[in-house]
Parts: structure tokens; C-alpha cells; sequence
């Protein structure tokens, strides 16, 4: 049936393409104040891959496009995004004047839906970073970056949003990690481990707040983080980061472990190309961490590249690949608040890690016809961890494992104001692990989704997905999870939105099989696992308006999940010994609001401000979910004038309220918790204005030197003071 009806899409796109003539629209994008041209500008049709980028002349041009009715959506960074609906039945010669951003509120996402929308047409909460953010900013890893994002936490590479993950162990994320569209979860535990690759190829990060399983299937239950790389425009640029760092005495001599400086340095190198052959983007990054904590150090060398070749008549080939490598102390939790810096007493010294990860990658995208696509994804994703004990050792651990990823999709415009992103995932799971055995897990997929606009104000989604989970020495599971979305957006532009859709997320490996001896605990399997399922329900609104002559953008929202089977570690308190079980929680939900403020107050400064509360309560004990908090607030300032650009960062995370009491029996001091409040510091001089390419910035990371609970018994990082120099070459 399903051949049939994708048989059928390609007689329709075809038909259409043979029936209607082409046409070329072309003219050139100016700034609308100083009335120059502008280059880099890209032009996009919605729900197409016909585009083009503005020349140094501000010219573009797009070819063979049959007539119609389109939406045309044009966007530079710092400029607002122009969406306008042009009828095109003859070559038709247009200019775009762009007007520059007074806040930096979202524009185009393609999370959401698979493909490129304007941000007031998603029926979800969604977060942007833009490269915007990324400048001025002196920090090594990408979790720095979304760290200030309000209700997102990154604890030891845990993504956690809206309190959808608590205490893990690593295992199993409720967040779906992607790269371009790429799934990386690694195939024993699940894990999301946003820092492996550098920060320097990312264009911008969508994050999807609330159940993306429709789509994205298992994990996403809790959201997606999309990691969108730079898609290289320039003919050759050259970027050069070196930074190094030095971590501040502690202010308590109990926690004076050496009289060392202890640092962090950064070197990074980024390649961008676009010739004749196709684009280019190289990138590699070496950090070496001496860390604020006795034996916590760690060397990471990553590396990644990606290769864009165009084919005729409009196809192209994405080649992409990285490794991610990592040599550190094998740390453990503290030896209690009085000595937060250190392990516990007796603590093997010796104990290393080694982590690897590599990746290979395909993406093939062509046009059916003109005014559709289809997209094949391939992918292999290997890691690898091993600590340097003997395997008689009770504490030695290693896990390889395999992740291929395989997808076909194809996005169609069935109508005028209808578009249909439909397709078909395979995902297959090896693991050979000293904890886990030699495993294999399948996932078939099949999802679609529907979008359709009606008077030019309502936008209805409504989409499905199954999977088919095939895992050793487990049931197997069938599940179905729909999604349902409304936008409006009236005359005032103000829109309004709400969704409904049900999320799901399958047991790991690590889950069921581990059986693992670790700081002075024991895991063991539990191959009778349940998957986890809820229901995720939202409502809101956002508006610009201006306010005592300056723009504000707004944007709130009410949410409410229902999780059903949600796996927790749980101790069992009748084993002789401290153990570990990974079980199913029968009912649990977590109610609560967004609330996201952008204003200009003066033309040299920018703030935003953005709250989440949380109420997440255990339905069986009427008691408040573990390690999760109820308040997140961020607050930012960023002041520019001319080349230099100061920003000010703030997060508070009110104190985890329940954390888990058996930890008493292994943990000293595993009680100790506190609000967390973050203030960071940065500072940027351009010198391209004196004629040098170079960028010096200046970072005070935990500005006030507060000391706070990351995870439990594991002191949050202290403050780290770091210089560093950009220098960027562009032909």
C-alpha cells in the first residue's frame, strides 16, 4: 500500500512538472536603510529546493521554476527574515530590501518539521542559537553554548529539557541528539554527548521543547537538539582559534589540593570552501582539561569534516565524517563537601578511560520535478570506551558498539497550500560489550506528516509514526504515536499555537543488560524493561510589538506531559550490597509554563530574558520526581559599539527539591544541594578595522566563583578566566 501511494506522489510531481511551463525569478537585496546591496542573502521557495545566494553584486537568480503561487523566503544573518507570496507566470524581476534585526528573535528553523518553515508556522515551543550568539564568546564546547537556554540542562553530556531526564547513570537520553537531520545516539547506552564535535561548524542549534517522537521516533521524547553545520558561501576562509584558560584558587583551604596553576587550553581550525567542485567544510579541535578537580583531567582531539557535491539539475551529495577522541581520568563522585575537590579516600589514582567515536555519513537530496524532493540518509556511528584496568579487575568496563542509520524520505506539495513529508527509517544496533554481552537491537520506522494552510491564517499539522522494536532476550514492542498541531495568525501578528502528540522512547541496551560494579554500587539488568510513552500537550502565543518606541518579541507557553513506564534507577534496598536496577515508574506527569522576553531598551544593547517552572510529580508516591528542580530563569545582556561587544550571561536552577536516599549507603554527603546561580562574562575586540583579521576575547566563565552541586556528589565547574585570539582569513 505504501509503494502504492509513493508511486502515486511521483505520477502527481511529475504531471505537474510536464504541465506547466518554467519561469526564472532574479533581482538583487539591499539593505533598506543605507540602501547598499547585499551579498550572502539566501532565497528560498518554501517547500522546494529552489534557491539561491546573493552575489557580491547583491544579484541572484533561480532558474526553472514552474508557475504557481509560492512563498519566498529570504534571510541574512542579522537582518529579519522577509517572507512574502508571489504569483509567478512569466520571468518575473523583483528586488528584496531587508531591514536589520532590533531583537534577536527566531526566524527559520527546520527541525520541526524536517524541512525549511518560518519559525510562526511551528505548533511547538523551539529555541534557536544562531552563529550570532557564537560570536564575542570564548568557549570550547558546544554545551557552554546552550547552557543558557531556559529549562535545558547538560550535567556529564546528559541533555535534559523540561525536567524530562533526571539522574541516568548515562544512559538512556529522553533527547534526541542530531546532527543535520543525522541521529547520534551511541547504540549501547543511548547516550547524547553534545561536546563531540567542535563548536566551530555549527551555524545554528534548533531545540525542540516537547515530545518530537512523530517524527524522530525513540528519544525524542523530551525534545530534539539539531546541531545545523555552515553550509560554506565564501570562496575560501580560513578561521584560527587558540585560547587558554586558568582555573581560580578555591576559596576553602579543605579544598586546596595543589598549588598548581591548573588550566584548559583550546586549539581549534576551521576550513571553508565553496568552488566549482563543491563545498568544503574542515574542522579540527584539540582541548586539554586539567580541570578544577583532583583527578578529573581529560585530552579531546575532534575532528570532522563535510562535503557538498552538486549534480545536475538541482541534485547534490552531502558526504560527512568525524572522530571524536578522549583519554581521561577514570573520576568517580567526591570524597564529601569538605573535600568536594577529590576523590574518596583509597581511590585507585591510576584509573584511566579511553573513549573513541567515529562516524561516517550520506546524504543524496533530488527534486521530483521541481516543486518536490526526496532524500536518502545513510550512516555509521561507532563507539568505543575501555578503562585501562585488567579484565579481572571488578571495576574494568568496555563497550563497542555500532549504530547504522538508513532513511528515504520525500516532501511533496500535493496542492497549493499543502505540503507532505513522508518516509521510512531503519536503524540497526551491534554491541559487544564486557557489561552488556554481544547485542543487536532493530528499529523499522515509517512516519508522515501533512501541513496545510487555509485563508492564509490557520496552519493544521497532523502526522503519525510507527516503529518496530527488535531487541535479544527482549519482547518485542509496536508503537504507534501520533501528532496534531494548530497555528494562527491574526491580523495584528500575533500567533497562536497549540499541539498534541504522543512520545515514546525504548529501552537501551545499557538498560536492560548492564551489570556493572562502579564506586562502590552494582548495576544489574533488567531485560524485562517496558518502553516509556507520554503524552505531551502545549498552548502559546508570541508577538512583536513596539513598547515606549522600542521592539519587544514575547513569547509563552503552558505545557503538560504524561509519562507512562518512565525507566528511573531505582536502589533495591534487599540486596546485601548497594544495587541498582533500572525500572519502570507506572505514572508520572510535569506541568508548566515558558516565558521568553527580547527588547532593545537602547540601540547599543540588547537583553533577553526567559523563565520555565516546572511542577514534576511522582503519580504513585503524589511525591516530586527525583532530581528534577521546578525554576529555570536566564538573563543576558549583550551591549556593541563598533568592534567591540560585551555580553553577560545569567542562569539560576532552583535547588533539586528529592534526590535519591539510598545514595547514603555509597555517597557521603550525597544529600548536599543548593540553587544554582551562573554569571558569565564576555568580552570581544574585532581589529579587522586596523587592517588585521584577528578578534581578541576575553571570558570569565562562573564570574562570581559559586559553588554548586552538578550532579550529585560532583562540585559544578569553578571559575575559569580565559584569553584568546581568532584570527580569520577570507578570499
Amino acid at each position: 500500500m505504501r509503494r502504492i501511494i509513493i508511486i502515486f506522489l511521483l505520477l502527481i510531481s511529475f504531471i505537474r512538472f510536464s504541465l506547466f511551463a518554467q519561469v526564472v525569478l532574479s533581482g538583487y537585496t539591499f539593505d533598506n536603510i543605507e540602501n547598499k546591496k547585499l551579498s550572502g542573502v539566501k532565497i528560498q521557495l518554501e517547500g522546494t529546493l529552489l534557491g539561491a545566494v546573493s552575489n557580491q553584486d547583491g544579484f541572484f537568480k533561480i532558474s526553472k521554476i514552474p508557475k504557481g503561487k509560492y512563498n519566498v523566503i529570504v534571510t541574512l544573518s542579522g537582518y529579519e527574515i522577509l517572507k512574502e507570496n508571489i504569483l509567478l507566470q512569466t520571468d518575473t524581476i523583483i528586488n528584496f530590501s531587508l531591514k536589520l534585526k532590533e531583537v534577536s528573535k527566531p526566524e527559520v528553523v527546520v527541525t520541526a518539521a524536517r524541512r525549511l518553515q518560518s519559525y510562526q508556522d511551528v505548533p511547538l515551543s523551539i529555541t534557536t542559537i544562531e552563529r550570532d550568539f557564537f560570536k564575542g564568546k570564548n568557549y570550547f564546547e558546544i554545551k557552554d553554548y546552550v547552557n543558557f537556554v531556559s529549562g535545558l540542562n547538560v550535567n556529564s553530556d546528559n541533555i535534559s529539557i523540561r525536567g524530562s531526564s533526571g539522574f541516568q547513570f548515562g544512559s538512556g537520553s529522553r533527547v534526541a541528539l542530531l546532527l543535520d537531520g543525522f541521529p547520534f545516539l551511541s547504540g549501547d547506552i543511548g547516550e547524547a554527548n553534545i561536546n563531540i564535535f567542535p563548536p566551530e561548524i555549527v551555524s545554528r542549534i534548533e531545540i525542540v521543547k516537547g515530545s518530537g517522537s512523530a517524527l524522530y521516533g525513540s528519544s525524542a521524547m523530551g525534545g530534539v537538539v539539531n546541531l545545523v553545520t555552515i553550509e560554506p558561501e565564501k570562496n575560501l576562509s580560513t578561521n584560527i582559534q587558540i585560547s587558554s584558560g586558568i582555573y581560580t584558587s578555591p576559596k576553602y583551604d579543605e579544598w586546596k589540593y595543589t598549588d598548581k596553576i591548573r588550566t584548559k587550553n583550546n586549539v581549534a581550525v576551521t576550513i571553508n570552501s565553496n568552488g566549482s567542485l563543491g563545498k568544503l567544510l574542515l574542522s579540527g579541535q584539540y582541548l586539554n582539561d586539567e580541570s578544577y578537580r583532583k583527578f578529573n583531567r581529560s585530552n579531546r582531539l575532534n575532528l570532522f569534516g563535510k562535503y557538498i557535491i552538486p549534480i545536475n539539475n538541482g541534485k547534490r551529495i552531502s558526504l560527512f565524517g568525524f572522530a571524536n577522541y578522549i583519554h581521561s581520568d577514570d573520576g568517580t563522585f567526591w570524597g564529601g563537601a569538605f573535600k568536594a575537590t577529590v576523590p574518596p579516600e583509597n581511590y585507585n589514582l591510576l584509573r584511566r578511560i579511553n573513549r573513541n567515536r567515529f562516524a561516517l555519513g550520506l546524504d543524496f537530496l533530488s527534486p521530483i520535478g521541481v516543486n518536490s524532493f526526496y532524500q536518502v540518509k545513510t550512516s555509521l556511528y561507532r563507539t568505543n570506551f575501555e578503562s585501562n584496568l585488567p579484565k579481572n579487575d571488578i571495576n574494568y568496563r568496555q563497550s563497542t558498539s555500532y549504530s547504522n542509520f538508513n532513511e528515504f524520505q520525500i516532501t511533496h506539495h500535493l496542492f497549493e497550500n499543502s505540503i507532505v513529508t513522508s518516509g521510512v527509517t531503519v536503524i540497526n544496533n551491534w554491541v559487544n560489550s564486557f557489561q552488556y554481552g554481544n547485542r543487536k537491537q532493530n528499529i523499522v520506522s515509517a512516519f508522515t506528516q501533512g501541513e496545510f494552510t487555509a485563508f492564509n491564517l490557520i496552519k493544521v499539522t497532523g502526522g503519525i509514526r510507527t516503529d518496530y522494536d527488535v531487541s535479544d532476550s527482549s519482547d518485542n514492542f509496536f508503537e504507534i504515536s501520533p501528532r496534531l498541531g494548530l497555528t494562527y495568525e491574526s491580523e495584528k501578528k500575533i500567533i497562536l499555537r497549540t499541539s498534541l502528540g504522543k512520545g515514546f522512547r525504548v529501552a537501551t541496551i545499557s538498560e536492560r543488560f548492564a551489570s556493572i560494579r562502579y564506586s562502590g554500587f552494582t548495576i544489574e539488568p533488567n531485560p524485562e524493561l517496558s518502553p516509556e510513552k507520554s503524552w505531551n500537550f502545549e498552548m502559546g502565543t508570541s508577538f512583536e510589538r513596539k513598547l515606549l518606541g522600542h521592539t519587544i518579541f514575547f513569547d509563552a507557553s503552558v505545557f503538560y506531559a504524561r509519562y507512562e513506564n518512565l525507566i528511573e534507577p531505582q536502589f533495591d534496598t534487599n540486596a546485601a550490597t548497594p544495587t541498582i536496577r533500572f525500572r519502570n515508574i507506572a505514572k508520572s506527569e510535569i506541568k508548566g509554563i515558558d516565558l521568553s522576553l527580547r527588547l532593545r531598551p537602547f540601540h547599543l544593547f540588547e537583553t533577553v530574558l526567559s523563565l520555565t517552572y516546572l511542577d514534576p510529580i511522582d503519580l504513585n508516591t503524589k511525591d516530586i520526581l527525583k532530581f528534577r528542580p521546578h525554576l529555570y530563569t536566564i538573563a543576558s545582556l549583550n551591549f556593541t559599539f563598533k568592534d567591540l561587544a560585551i555580553s553577560l550571561l545569567y542562569k539560576y536552577v532552583s535547588k533539586i527539591v528529592k534526590v535519591e536516599e539510598q545514595l547514603r549507603f555509597i555517597l557521603t554527603d550525597y544529600s548536599v544541594r543548593v540553587p544554582t546561580h551562573l554569571v558569565d562574562l564576555n568580552l570581544s575586540y574585532n581589529l579587522s578595522s586596523t587592517g588585521l583579521p584577528i578578534e581578541a576575547t576575553f571570558t570569565i566563565q562562573n564570574l562570581l566563583d559559586y559553588y554548586y552541586v552538578d550532579l550529585v556528589g560532583n562540585l559544578g565547574p569553578t571559575r575559569l578566566i580565559t584569553l584568546g585570539l581568532k584570527y580569520n582569513f577570507e578570499k
